[in-house]
C-alpha cells in the first residue's frame, strides 16, 4: 500500500473561498457537496473528491459544509497528516469519521489506531459505528486481545503508554493514528509525548480545541510529532517567530505559511451552525436557621483551623463546599476528621458541635427546590429527563434516594463506575428518562444532547467546570432550546462565587475557548482560581470586607478578560486564515 493510492494529487482551487460563500446559501449539504466535487472533477483531479460520504446514511450523520471541508483538506491537501483544531462544539469527531470512511472505501486503513482519553474510549466506538459503520475494538471490551492482536483498535492513550502494551504498541506499524484531546500530549518531557513520537504510522489526524494552552510552544510540540521538522529546533522556533521580550508574534506570515500544510480550524462565528439557546436561571434561597448556624459553624472552623495549619489546606476548602452542597456530605468529612487513633483531634469541641448542627437540618433547602424542577420537567419536558450535576458523591446518594422516593426514574452516574457501566448508564437514561445524577466524572468529553435540561445542584468555584458540564447538552445536534438552573444558598460562599464571580464575566455566554483564556492569565500570574476564592474567603475579617474582597476579585477578572483579549490577537496572528479555506492573502 502506497500513499499515492490515497492521494495521487493536491489540488486547491482558486475560486473555492467563493466557492464555499455560494455553497453556505444552498439548503442542501449533498448539493454542496456534488458542486465541490463536480468541480474537482472538472479541474482534472478525478481522485481528490470524498467517494465514501453517498454511502453515509444521513439519518445517522448530518455532514456540515466545514466538516466536509476540514476532510478533504486533510486527506488531499495535507498528504493524510492534519492538526483539527476546530473550536469546541464544532464536531471534530465527525471529521476523523468522514475521513476513517474514506480511507476505508479506498482500502488504506489495515491497521488503524484511535488514542483518546480513557472515559471517552467507548463514546469513540459506539460513533465510529452507528455513524460511519466502522467496527473497532476497543481495549474496555472483553474480547481485547492486545495492541496486536486487532487491527481497528481505539484505546485509552494511557493504557496504550502502560508497561503492559507500550512495546506491542510500538512494534507494529500503523497506517492511521488518530489522537483525540492533543494538548494533553504538549509537554514533551511526558510518557504520552515519548509514546507517539516513537510510534510508526503513514498517517496521522490529531484533535484538539486548544493549540495554545499556555504559550506557543505547546503548538510546536504537538505539530512536531506530526511533522518533525517543520518548525526546526524549538530553540530556533522561538527565535525566529516569538517576541520574548514583548510576548508578540514575529514573522506572522512564514508561521502561517507553515502552519497552512498541517492545521485547520473553524470558529464557531464563522460557520454556518445555528445553536439552539441558552436559557440560564440563577435561583438563591434564604437558608433555614438550622442550615445559617451550620454554615456559620463551618466556616468559623476553616477560618480557624486555616490560621494554625495551612497544611490541611485540600481538607478545610472540600468542608467550606461540602456545607453548601448537602449536610450528608459535610457529616461523612467531619466524622473522618474525628476518627483518629492517637486521642482527639485538634478542635473537637468545634467538630462535634458542627456534626450537632448537621443533624439539626431537617430537610436541605436546595433539595427542596431540585423537586420543584424535576417535577415541572416530569410534566413538561421529553421523558422527564433533566441531569442534576453535584460534586459529592454523599449528596448525589442524597438526591437519588429522595428522588426515588419520589417515584422518579433515577441514574448515577459517577467515577467510580466501569467505562462498560458509564456507557450502559448514559444509554439507559435516553431509553427510560428520568433523572440523571451526576458527579463530575461526566463533565467533559460526553455527548447528551437528548437531554436539554440540566441542574447545578451545587457550583464548583472554577467556571470552567460549569461550562464543560453545560457543554455535554448545548453542543452540535441539539434541536431544543436550553435549560440551565443553578442553586445557591444566600449569604453563603457560593452566592459570592455565583454573583460575584460568574457574572462578573459572563460566565453562562462564554464558550470554553473564550473563559479558558481568561483563566490561563490568572494562573500565569500566580493564581489558581480556586485558591484564590479560599484564600479571600478565610482573609476577611468582616462581611463588609469580604464583599470587598470578592468585588476587588472581580475586578481583577476584568484585567485578566483584557490580558486574554491580547492573546486572542496573538493567536488570531497564528490562526488567521485558517477558516473554511481562507486565501493565503
Amino acid at each position: 500500500m502506497s500513499r499515492e493510492n490515497l492521494v495521487e494529487v493536491e489540488f486547491r482551487h482558486e475560486d473555492e473561498d467563493t466557492l464555499l460563500a455560494d455553497a453556505g446559501e444552498s439548503s442542501s449539504i449533498v448539493e454542496h457537496l456534488l458542486s465541490v466535487q463536480a468541480n474537482r472533477l472538472q479541474a482534472g483531479q478525478p481522485d481528490s473528491e470524498l467517494r465514501s460520504l453517498s454511502h453515509l446514511d444521513e439519518e445517522n450523520v448530518k455532514l456540515l459544509e466545514h466538516q466536509v471541508d476540514a476532510a478533504h483538506r486533510a486527506l488531499f491537501e495535507m498528504g493524510g497528516k492534519a492538526l483539527l483544531a476546530d473550536e469546541v462544539g464544532l464536531g471534530k469527531t465527525i471529521e476523523v469519521g468522514m475521513i476513517l470512511k474514506e480511507m476505508h472505501y479506498r482500502g488504506t486503513d489495515d491497521a488503524v489506531l484511535i488514542l483518546t482519553p480513557a472515559q471517552l474510549a467507548q463514546q469513540w466506538q459506539a460513533e465510529m459505528l452507528e455513524k460511519f459503520g466502522l467496527d473497532f475494538t476497543c481495549n474496555y471490551d472483553d474480547d481485547f486481545a492486545g495492541f496486536d492482536g486487532h487491527d481497528h483498535i481505539i484505546a485509552s492513550i494511557d493504557t496504550a503508554k502502560s508497561e503492559r502494551h507500550r512495546s506491542t504498541v510500538l512494534a507494529r506499524d500503523w497506517d492511521v493514528l488518530v489522537l483525540d484531546e492533543a494538548h494533553y500530549v504538549k509537554n514533551e518531557d511526558t510518557d504520552r509525548y515519548g509514546l507517539l513520537e516513537q510510534l510508526s504510522y503513514d498517517y496521522a489526524f490529531f484533535l484538539t480545541a486548544t493549540p495554545i494552552q499556555n504559550d506557543v510552544t505547546d503548538l510546536y510540540n504537538i505539530i512536531s510529532l506530526l511533522r518533525p521538522g517543520l518548525f526546526g529546533t524549538r530553540e530556533a522556533f522561538h527565535n525566529y517567530f516569538v517576541n520574548t521580550s514583548q510576548e508578540t508574534l514575529v514573522n506572522r506570515n512564514e508561521l502561517q505559511t507553515r502552519l497552512r500544510e498541517v492545521m485547520i480550524r473553524n470558529r464557531r462565528e464563522e460557520t454556518d451552525i445555528d445553536f439552539t439557546p441558552r436559557n440560564v436561571t440563577t435561583r438563591t434561597f434564604t437558608p433555614s436557621p438550622a442550615e445559617q448556624d451550620l454554615y456559620e459553624a463551618v466556616t468559623d472552623y476553616v477560618r480557624t483551623a486555616y490560621s494554625e495549619d495551612q497544611g490541611q489546606k485540600l481538607v478545610l476548602m472540600m468542608l467550606q463546599k461540602e456545607v453548601v452542597s448537602s449536610p450528608a456530605a459535610l457529616k461523612q468529612t467531619i466524622e473522618r476528621q474525628l476518627d483518629v487513633e492517637d486521642g482527639r483531634p485538634a478542635h473537637a469541641d468545634q467538630l462535634e458541635q458542627i456534626l450537632e448542627w448537621v443533624d439539626a437540618v431537617e430537610k436541605p433547602t436546595k433539595l427542596e427546590q431540585v423537586q420543584r424542577i424535576t417535577k415541572e420537567a416530569r410534566e413538561r419536558v421529553d421523558m422527564g429527563r433533566v441531569i442534576v450535576f453535584t460534586q459529592f458523591r454523599a449528596t448525589q446518594q442524597s438526591l437519588l434516594d429522595t428522588l426515588s422516593d419520589e417515584g422518579y426514574t433515577t441514574h448515577a452516574f459517577h467515577g467510580g463506575h466501569s467505562s462498560d457501566e458509564k456507557e450502559e448508564i448514559v444509554e439507559r437514561f435516553e431509553e427510560e428518562g428520568g433523572v440523571l445524577v451526576s458527579t463530575d466524572a461526566m463533565n467533559e468529553g460526553r455527548n447528551l444532547q437528548f437531554c436539554n435540561v440540566m441542574v447545578n445542584f451545587d457550583l464548583p468555584w472554577n467556571p470552567m467546570k460549569v461550562e464543560q458540564r453545560i457543554g455535554r447538552i448545548h453542543r452540535i445536534g441539539q434541536e431544543r432550546e436550553v435549560y440551565v438552573f443553578n442553586i445557591a444558598l444566600e449569604d453563603t460562599i457560593e452566592e459570592y462565587v455565583l454573583e460575584r464571580l460568574y457574572h462578573k464575566i459572563d460566565l453562562f455566554q462564554q464558550s470554553v475557548g473564550e473563559l479558558s483564556e481568561i483563566l490561563t492569565r490568572m494562573e500565569e500570574t500566580g493564581r489558581n482560581f480556586e485558591d484564590e476564592v479560599f484564600e479571600r474567603l478565610v482573609g476577611a475579617g468582616s462581611e463588609v470586607e469580604l464583599e470587598n474582597d470578592f468585588d476587588a476579585m472581580a475586578v481583577d477578572l476584568q484585567e485578566q478578560r483584557d490580558l486574554a483579549e491580547k492573546i486572542e490577537d496573538f493567536n488570531g496572528g497564528v490562526f488567521e486564515g485558517f477558516d473554511l479555506g481562507a486565501s493565503d492573502d
